[in-house]
């Protein structure tokens, strides 16, 4: 136990030698997970929601619809009084900016979105978050029933001498049946509070559905319970004929399902929650102390507001969206390399996947995994953080083996150095930094 781990009087509390024990010992912090969850089970019971049975339904009369709320979405952006106000969004909207921040946050967060990936926002309006993501490195395809918004959006990508014109943005009209691109060919799809002003929910999902990849996402954000009926809503609809929807989130999975998703998830998190505590207070808090105003609020906040991700096909543990990240490596009877300076070599290291998550190797994607090494001198100063890659034959699942051939070069001083190899997922973690034990192996430059 290091002295890191001890209060500042160096004595043992009975706390900290129960964090040393559920670090070494995780079955330990299983079952005391475990044996905690039941009481609050009952202890929360006040703020549990009855489970019901979502119908895969939709109002015809609505649906009948669809071209009347098409034309009165063009209406309100043709006769917006303040076109500056949207190409400057979200700074325009100084009560909703920080709102609009975490949205983005969450979205790119929870469906993984990664440079290089095309994703298509449905209802883009001003396209302001589509021009987020450009500059964020992705393929953007605009799409809204309305051409006045989308020609505005375009003024805003023109208006930025740092749009990544490379990446061909796209601003599609459409008629709020068919989306106007071609079937899997796109990795995300973004629905910013939009997804409650479409009467045809069916086919708008069925259409998603179709141009998502694979293994392809949805993401939205939705405004939550008592949305449809609030005054000002029932006041926004009659000044601009924009419908507004009451989202019902079971009837919104079942749909979905219907339509060919795997799976719908309710992300935990809100753009509405304050929840602060004093410092001193924090350790009692992460204890449990305070916990049923703080739940309280969450669940008020998760009623107030969705963020939903819609799967195409379940998903499963792999890097992109990774589990426990566990590598076994070894050198077989290599136990030091030697090698004259200024020549290249190779080593066999034998590695097994003991994890549960599938180690992507597509280069320059999201989820992409490498072999790595840092290079140490002898007494333990670093050299080279970096200073090693090694690409992945192919992808790697929870079991598997293989053998890799690792190049080594002897671009250093004559001297003693300790390479020390890991597992890298590229952006995101080094596996050591999860809690897989890397190989460290002596190198000899002569």
């Amino acid at each position: 136990m290091s002295e890191a781990d001890e209060q500042p009087g160096k004595r043992l509390s009975w706390q900290v030698v129960a964090r040393w024990l559920l670090r070494r010992h995780r079955f330990i912090e299983r079952l005391g997970i475990a044996t905690v969850d039941l009481p609050l089970r009952i202890a929360l019971l006040p703020f549990r929601r009855q489970r019901t049975a979502g119908v895969a339904r939709e109002d015809g009369s609505l649906v009948a619809r669809t071209s009347e709320f098409n034309d009165a979405a063009e209406a309100y952006f043709a006769a917006f009084p303040s076109p500056d106000f949207l190409l400057n969004k979200p700074f325009s909207e100084p009560d909703s900016f920080a709102r609009h921040l975490i949205t983005v946050g969450i979205l790119v967060e929870n469906l993984q979105i990664r440079p290089g990936a095309t994703v298509l926002e449905l209802g883009a309006g001003s396209c302001w978050l589509s021009h987020m993501l450009n500059r964020y490195g992705c393929r953007t395809i605009a799409v809204d029933v309305s051409p006045t918004a989308l020609t505005l959006g375009r003024r805003l990508f023109e208006s930025d001498t740092r749009t990544r014109w490379e990446l061909e943005p796209t601003f599609l009209s459409y008629d709020g049946r068919t989306l106007p691109v071609e079937t899997a060919s796109c990795d995300h799809i973004v629905v910013n509070d939009a997804f409650h002003h479409i009467p045809n929910q069916r086919a708008l999902l069925s259409e998603m559905h179709r141009v998502l990849a694979i293994d392809g996402t949805v993401g939205m954000s939705e405004p939550g319970e008592g949305h449809g009926g609030a005054a000002q809503s029932l006041l926004e609809t009659a000044s601009t004929g924009v419908l507004e929807n009451e989202l019902y989130l079971p009837d919104l999975q079942a749909l979905a399902l219907a339509c060919g998703f795997e799976r719908v998830t309710a992300v935990i998190a809100s753009p509405v929650m304050r929840h602060q505590v004093s410092v001193s207070d924090l350790p009692a808090f992460m204890g449990g102390s305070g916990v049923a105003s703080y739940w309280k609020e969450l669940c008020g906040s998760l009623d107030r507001h969705h963020y939903l991700v819609f799967h195409k096909t379940a998903p499963r543990l792999s890097t992109k969206s990774p589990g426990r990240l566990v590598a076994t490596l070894s050198s077989g009877t290599v136990e030091a390399v030697t090698i004259t300076k200024g020549t290249s070599s190779r080593i066999s290291i034998q590695v097994t996947n003991k994890g549960d998550t599938l180690w992507l190797s597509a280069p320059g994607v999201a989820g992409w995994t490498r072999l790595g090494a840092h290079l140490y001198r002898s007494d333990g100063a670093l050299i080279d953080y970096d200073w090693l890659r090694l690409d992945l034959p192919r992808p790697i699942g929870a079991g598997e083996t293989i053998s890799l051939e690792v190049p080594i070069t002897a671009d250093v001083a004559v001297g003693s150095y300790v390479i020390v190899f890991d597992f890298v997922v590229e952006g995101v973690s080094w596996f050591s930094e999860r809690g897989s034990a890397p190989l460290s192996l002596p190198l000899v430059v002569n």
